[in-house]
C-alpha cells in the first residue's frame, strides 16, 4: 500500500477530513450507480443503494449547484496552511474542482456537476445517461447473489422515472438555447433508436442479464426464468417508454439545432470555450495559443515519422500519404469478423502481459488490481472513441477494463495497437487509476474526482515510457504506430481550437484530421463529433504530458545524478490525480526535499 496517512495537526484539519468524508457520501447518495461503480458498501454510505437509479431532474441540478456554493463557503472557512500531507493536497484538488465549476454556472443548466463540468450538454451521441445506464447495469451491478438481481429489475423499473426527469431538463436546455449540433443530437436518436429496435426479450439489458444469472449456482432454472421474465417486463414497461420520452425531447429539438460544429455558436460561446479549455489544462494559454502550438508539434511528430518510413523504404510521395498507405497494407489488417476481433483482442492481452513484466524498471510502487480487455458493445460502437479505461471497484470485484471499439477492425492496423494498449492499460490509464486506489487513508472524495490533463496527460506521457523501455527497439513500425499516436494528439489541439476558436466546420475539421493523422474517415468522424460536443476535453492529453515532461526535466537539471526515474514517476502517482498546478507544486516540493 502507499502510506498517504497524516497527522491530525489541528483543529482545521479534523474539520476539513469529517467535511470530506461527509461530502463524498452525500455526492454518492445522490448518484447510487457511481456507488456501485466504486464497489462502496452500504455501510459506508448508511443505505441501501444497490437498488436505485438515482434521479435527474431540474431540482437536481439546482441542487448540485446549490452544494457546490456551499462546499466553497465551507473550505473557505479552513485555514489551508493548517493541513498536512494528502490533506493539503486534497483541499487544493477540491478547491480546484469546486470553483472550476462554479465559473460554469452562468453557461451551464442541465450538465452542471458540483464537482466538475465535463460537456455542456445532458445528451448528445457520445454520453448522457441514455448511454451510462444500460453500460452500468450490464458491466457495473453486481450479479451473484437472488437479492442483486431483485435490486436488478428495481433499477430497470426505475428507468422510465428517470428519463422523464432527463426529458424535461432536456426541455428547459432547448429553451436555454443550449442545444448539440444537429450531428450529435441524430446520432442520440439514433443510439435510442437501436436500444429499441428488439423486442423487449432480445433487448441486452435482458439477454445480459439471462448469461449472468446462470452465475447464481443458488438459483432454479425456474426461478432464473421468473427473474428473465421480470426483466423483460421491465423493460416493456419501463425503459422503452423513458427512452420513448427522452426520444421526443430529442426530436423537439432537433429543428432548433445548429448545423454548426463548435460550441462558438452558442451564446457566450468564447467565454465557454475559455472556460472549458482551463478546465482542461490550459495553463492560462488562449485558444489561438493552444492552436499554434499543435500546428508545431505536429510538424516536429511528421518528421520523426518520415525518418522512419525512409528507413524502412517508404520513400514516395507526402508522409501522410505514405503512412495512410501503409495502414491500408493487408498484411496489417485484421479480417473484419469475428475471428479477426478475436485475434485482435488476443494479441493485446499477449502486450499487457508483456509489459506488466517490465512496470519494476519504471516504477517502485505497483499496481495491485488486475486488467481486463473488453470489445465496445455493438448498440454503442457507433457514437463511441476507439478506445477508453474504466476503473476498478475500490473493494477489488471489478478489474479495470481497456474497451476497443471493433465496429471496423481496419481502424486498427496491428502496428498501431501496441501504443493503444500502452496508453489505456499498463502503463497508462489503469497503472495511474489502480495507484490512486491504493493510497491508504486517502480521503473518498479523491475517487470521485478526475483531471483530464493529469489522466490523459499520464497516459500519453506513458507512451513514451514504453519507447524509453526498449518496446520499440526491434520494432520500427511500432514506433511509427507510437509517433502516430502522438500526433494524433497533437491534432487534436489543432483541431479542437480549430472547431471552437477558429470556427471550422465539421467537415473541415474531419478533412484536416484524415490528412493529418493518417486515421480512418470514419474514425477521425467520430473523433470530431466527440471534440464539437465536449469542447476542450481533446487537448487535456498533450498539454498534460508536455507539462509532465516540462516537470521532468526540471526534476533532472535540478537533481543531477540524484535523479531517480522511478521515484519520479512514483511522484506523480502516489498522491493521486490533481489539477496541473497541484501537481507542479507537489513535484517541486518533492525537488527541493530531496536536495537535502
Amino acid at each position: 500500500m502507499v502510506d498517504a496517512s497524516v497527522e491530525q495537526v489541528s483543529e482545521d484539519q479534523k474539520k476539513f477530513i469529517a467535511f470530506v468524508d461527509e461530502h463524498a457520501k452525500n455526492v454518492l447518495r445522490r448518484q447510487p450507480l457511481y456507488a456501485t461503480s466504486l464497489g462502496v458498501t452500504e455501510a459506508y454510505l448508511g443505505m441501501k443503494f444497490s437498488d436505485q437509479l438515482g434521479s435527474f431532474t431540474l431540482q437536481d441540478v439546482e441542487k448540485e449547484k446549490s452544494v457546490n456554493a456551499e462546499a466553497i463557503a465551507f473550505l473557505e472557512t479552513i485555514n489551508r496552511d493548517e493541513l498536512k500531507g494528502v490533506a493539503r493536497s486534497t483541499y487544493d484538488a477540491l478547491y480546484s474542482s469546486l470553483t472550476m465549476a462554479s465559473k460554469f454556472k452562468p453557461y451551464v443548466h442541465g450538465a452542471f456537476g458540483e464537482l466538475g463540468v465535463f460537456s455542456p450538454f445532458v445528451i448528445s451521441q457520445l454520453s448522457g445517461p441514455h448511454i451510462d445506464i444500460p453500460r452500468s447495469l450490464q458491466t457495473e451491478h453486481p450479479l451473484k447473489s437472488e437479492p442483486d438481481a431483485q435490486d436488478y429489475i428495481a433499477r430497470l423499473s426505475q428507468v422510465k422515472g428517470l428519463f422523464e426527469g432527463v426529458a424535461i431538463v432536456l426541455a428547459e436546455d432547448t429553451k436555454n438555447g443550449i442545444l448539440p449540433p444537429a450531428f450529435a443530437i441524430e446520432g442520440a436518436l439514433g443510439f435510442i433508436k437501436q436500444v429499441m429496435a428488439a423486442p423487449p426479450a432480445k433487448n441486452p439489458l435482458v439477454t445480459s442479464f439471462e448469461t449472468r444469472l446462470k452465475e447464481i449456482e443458488s438459483l432454479s432454472q425456474e426461478e432464473q426464468k421468473a427473474f428473465v421474465d421480470a426483466a423483460t417486463h421491465a423493460v416493456k414497461s419501463s425503459v422503452y417508454p423513458g427512452y420513448g420520452a427522452l426520444e421526443k425531447a430529442l426530436t423537439d429539438m432537433l429543428p432548433k439545432a445548429s448545423t454548426n460544429a463548435g460550441i462558438w455558436d452558442l451564446k457566450d460561446g468564447a467565454t465557454r470555450y475559455q472556460l472549458a479549455l482551463e478546465n482542461f489544462g490550459a495553463g492560462g494559454k488562449t485558444a489561438e495559443e493552444i492552436h499554434q502550438l499543435g500546428l508545431a508539434e505536429v510538424a516536429r511528430i511528421q518528421k520523426e515519422m518520415d525518418v522512419i518510413l525512409t528507413s524502412q523504404g517508404y520513400k514516395d510521395g507526402e508522409i501522410m500519404e505514405r503512412y495512410i498507405a501503409l495502414t491500408k497494407d493487408e498484411k496489417f489488417i485484421y479480417p473484419n469478423n469475428d475471428e479477426g476481433r478475436t485475434e485482435l483482442l488476443s494479441d493485446l492481452n499477449k502486450q499487457m502481459d508483456e509489459i506488466s513484466g517490465l512496470l519494476p524498471n519504471i516504477l517502485i510502487t505497483l499496481p495491485k488490481a488486475g486488467v481486463e480487455v473488453r470489445r465496445i458493445a455493438e448498440y454503442e460502437q457507433d457514437g463511441a472513441p476507439g478506445g477508453y479505461y474504466t476503473s476498478p471497484s475500490l473493494d477489488g470485484s471489478r478489474p479495470g477494463i481497456y474497451w476497443i471499439n471493433l465496429k471496423n477492425t481496419a481502424d486498427w492496423p496491428k502496428f498501431t495497437l501496441p501504443t493503444l494498449t500502452y496508453h489505456e492499460a499498463s502503463p497508462g490509464h489503469h497503472l495511474q487509476v489502480a495507484i490512486s486506489q491504493q493510497i491508504e487513508n486517502m480521503p473518498m472524495i479523491r475517487n470521485l474526482m478526475w483531471y483530464s490533463a493529469y489522466g490523459e496527460g499520464w497516459a500519453l506521457y506513458a507512451e513514451v515510457l514504453a519507447k524509453e523501455l526498449g518496446l520499440y527497439d526491434n520494432d520500427p513500425l511500432g514506433d511509427l504506430g507510437r509517433l502516430q499516436s502522438e500526433l494524433f494528439r497533437a491534432a487534436r489541439l489543432v483541431v479542437d481550437t480549430g472547431l471552437h476558436h477558429k470556427q471550422w466546420s465539421r467537415e473541415e475539421a474531419i478533412e484536416y484530421m484524415h490528412n493529418t493523422t493518417g486515421d480512418t474517415v470514419a474514425a477521425v468522424t467520430r473523433e470530431v463529433e466527440r471534440y464539437s460536443v465536449w469542447p476542450g476535453q481533446a487537448c487535456s492529453y498533450k498539454l498534460g504530458q508536455i507539462k509532465i515532461l516540462e516537470l521532468r526535466e526540471f526534476a533532472k537539471q535540478t537533481l543531477g545524478d540524484n535523479f531517480d526515474l522511478r521515484a519520479f514517476n512514483d511522484q506523480i502517482l502516489i498522491h493521486g490525480s490533481v489539477p496541473l498546478p497541484v501537481l507542479e507544486a507537489n513535484i517541486k516540493e518533492w525537488v527541493a526535499k530531496s536536495k537535502v
